[in-house]
């Protein structure tokens, strides 16, 4: 069977190129024209780099990996298992569970994709205050704001849709929750 399907599919190649040959002797003077429409219909930053010069936060664009580390305790941001679960801080090192993909609504609303496949959102199950990823559509809730560091532009605090900031705090279940901000205070950075 697989010898008389790659017999047949030899003989199919062979065929084309007996005909395409041919197509050439009738009319020695024709020939084929074509355009490449890649750098036309298809826009992005390596074919003409000064197109995205105006776009803010352009390092933030769909489908970009975010990793977060945390200014408190120095460990990664993870969804526990992929996603499904609560939001935690608690690794060392970064890999699938700990990088995060964007979603870009506008220059700084964002939605977060965990490698399960779900949203990041507030819980809204709980008191308001933790972080899950459990959403397999994203909404409001799911919807966070980037703020950058003017001084370190890698320094990042991220708001909830609920006003709070997402901030790690060291307890024995979990090591994150919103916080409602009182100030500009740098212990929000991530």
């Amino acid at each position: 069977m697989l010898v008389s399907s790659t017999m047949h599919l030899l003989s199919v190649c062979v065929l084309s190129l007996v005909l395409s040959c041919c197509q050439g002797r009738e009319d020695p003077n024709f020939r084929i024209r074509a355009v490449n429409l890649g750098g036309w219909l298809v826009t992005e930053g390596w074919i003409k780099p000064s197109l995205f010069d105006g776009i803010v936060n352009k390092d933030f664009l769909d489908g970009t990996a975010l990793q977060f580390k945390s200014v408190t305790t120095g460990k990664y941001l993870s969804a526990e298992q992929g996603g499904g679960s609560i939001i935690v801080a608690n690794r060392t090192t970064a890999s699938g569970w700990e990088t995060f993909r964007l979603w870009r609504i506008n220059e700084t609303a964002f939605n977060f994709r965990v490698s399960g496949k779900q949203f990041i959102g507030v819980d809204t199950d709980g008191n308001g205050i933790g972080i899950v990823a459990i959403s397999k559509a994203p909404g409001h809730s799911e919807t966070f704001e980037i703020l950058r560091n003017s001084d370190d532009k890698n320094r990042v605090r991220i708001k909830a849709p609920n006003g709070y900031y997402l901030q790690v705090i060291v307890t024995c279940k979990s090591l994150q929750k919103l916080v409602k901000p009182t100030r500009k205070d740098l212990s929000l950075s991530i």
